[in-house]
């Protein structure tokens, strides 16, 4: 929670900064590419892959063979990385002189600058996956409030000593997020020192675990890198619209996965060591009982981020990011994305749980099939709607293949686990007591909303005064319909702040 909030004060730093002209929309699409790499190995492929084989060489062989394999495989990530950002920064400087004005210009000579990123964010998010196995998951979330924190002091006081222009300014910004990068990775080593963790000199790296893990990378690299071209087409595609869009994009989705990442990834993240060794050893109940657990908790959590952002979107676009470069126009755009992007949450937040499922059991396969279905009628929506929706379009495009992927998944899911009724019982419930508990408390926003604007109160005490009374009704109804969830989420709470 307090890296997803000190991420949504960077964006907030971002909009009064840049606003969503055009030099920010470039840094938008050049921050994409290493966040490619981050999304398909560090959080991606190798991280899901790496995860379940750690755990199983832990549960059956010990620590030190399980820290044998660890230090192979981060000597082998890093040089292949490496040799990425070589390549990486060669093609940017061999295309400059191609693109010699405009965005594209802009996007080509920052991206050289941010490519070394990926080195260090990838062998982060490897890393987070071995804590997350010793059952360590405070600092791997709270690490990346250093990036949030080193991006919010470059954007408000590095970048406009650089220049005049947006387009001199973000190279301060551009530097920043390799800074970040290698403070995010520091810090975990003596977490990992602790456990017992060595890096040792490894010989001969391609043994049958690290073959065995190529195995299994293989169809997860294709799975996420579909998502990934997902989000840079919409990107390319909507700078192909308005120089604005795809800034207009970025902000409406940073409000979108604010939730999404709080929740469904720490849920993902705590759930997927549980659920391999639960595998491993056997346990397939302890699988079906976590995915049950994690999906009615993202439901129970993401329902209320639709009603709010669905009918109190434009109050709380103008109370974070309305000030500054971020003008009215700005306002408009990104309230017109994220109308058509926020049903889409409970989709975003469920498929990170599904998936979690098929990695334990060291399925990369299935997912990849279902997502290469869902990239190909996301574009096909995409170029649909793109003209008579514009921007928004793109946004919808994303909406409905995010459901139809985790729909798809969450039916083949079924089918392999086979969960007895009993199981699916509760899941279901719980989704008819949350969607009966957020129509109420719609309906409070719909009534109190009128009134608490007529008795001129600014934006920001409307929101608040209508967020509380909203969260009191869902809470209310949810407890008179018996719903398990908020009691459990107290009951976490508690035991951890003992």
């Amino acid at each position: 929670m307090c890296s997803r909030i000190t991420g949504l004060l960077r964006d907030v730093a971002y909009g009064a900064t840049f606003g969503t002209t055009g030099a920010f929309s470039a840094f938008v699409v050049a921050f994409t590419i290493p966040n490619i790499f981050r999304r398909v190995f560090g959080e991606g492929a190798l991280s899901e892959a790496f995860v379940p084989l750690f755990n199983e060489k832990l549960e059956q062989d010990g620590k030190p063979s399980a820290f044998r394999f660890l230090s192979t495989v981060l000597t082998l990530t890093a040089a292949a990385l490496v040799a990425v950002v070589v390549l990486g920064v060669i093609v940017c400087l061999v295309l400059q002189p191609l693109f010699p004005n405009g965005h594209a210009n802009t996007t080509l000579r920052l991206l050289p600058v941010m490519l070394p990123y990926t080195l260090f964010i990838c062998l982060f998010g490897l890393l987070c996956g071995v804590l997350n196995s010793f059952r360590h998951f405070a600092m791997p979330a709270l690490a990346p409030i250093l990036l949030n924190v080193v991006l919010i002091i470059a954007t408000l006081f590095v970048c406009p000593r650089l220049g005049t222009q947006p387009d001199e300014q973000l190279f301060g910004l551009a530097v920043a997020v390799v800074v970040a990068g290698i403070l995010q990775l520091a810090i975990l080593l003596p977490v990992l020192r602790r456990f017992g963790f060595v890096l040792t000199r490894v010989k001969g790296l391609l043994t049958p675990d690290i073959r065995r893990l190529s195995k299994l990378m293989v169809p997860g690299i294709v799975g996420a890198s579909i998502y990934q071209i997902n989000v840079m087409c919409d990107r390319i595609l909507a700078l192909s619209l308005e120089s604005w869009a795809a800034a207009a994009l970025f902000y409406s989705e940073r409000l979108v996965y604010l939730p999404v990442g709080v929740f469904a990834v720490a849920l993902s993240a705590a759930s997927l060591p549980l659920m391999s060794r639960a595998v491993a050893a056997g346990r397939q109940e302890e699988v079906v009982d976590a995915i049950g657990y994690g999906l009615r908790h993202v439901i129970f959590l993401s329902v209320p981020c639709v009603l709010v952002l669905m009918m109190l979107g434009q109050e709380v676009i103008t109370l974070l990011f309305g000030r500054g470069s971020f003008d009215d126009a700005s306002l408009r755009q990104t309230f017109a994305a994220l109308l058509f992007y926020v049903p889409g949450i409970p989709a975003f937040a469920a498929v990170k749980i599904v998936r979690a499922g098929f990695y334990s059991h060291q399925d990369m396969k299935t997912p990849v099939k279902v997502g290469v279905f869902c990239l190909i009628l996301n574009i096909v929506l995409s170029l649909i709607l793109m003209d008579p929706l514009g921007h928004r379009g793109l946004a919808l495009s994303t909406t409905i293949a995010a459901w139809v992927n985790v729909l798809v998944l969450g039916f083949l899911l079924c089918r392999r686990l086979r969960p007895p009724a009993a199981a699916l019982r509760p899941v279901v419930l719980s989704v008819l007591r949350v969607i009966a508990a957020a129509v109420a408390a719609g309906f409070l926003i719909a009534y109190f909303k009128p009134i608490v604007v007529a008795e001129f109160f600014s934006d920001a005490i409307t929101l608040v005064i209508s967020l509380v009374a909203a969260s009191v009704t869902y809470l209310a109804v949810l407890t008179v319909l018996s719903g398990r969830e908020p009691f459990e989420l107290i009951a976490v709470v508690r035991r951890k702040t003992r």
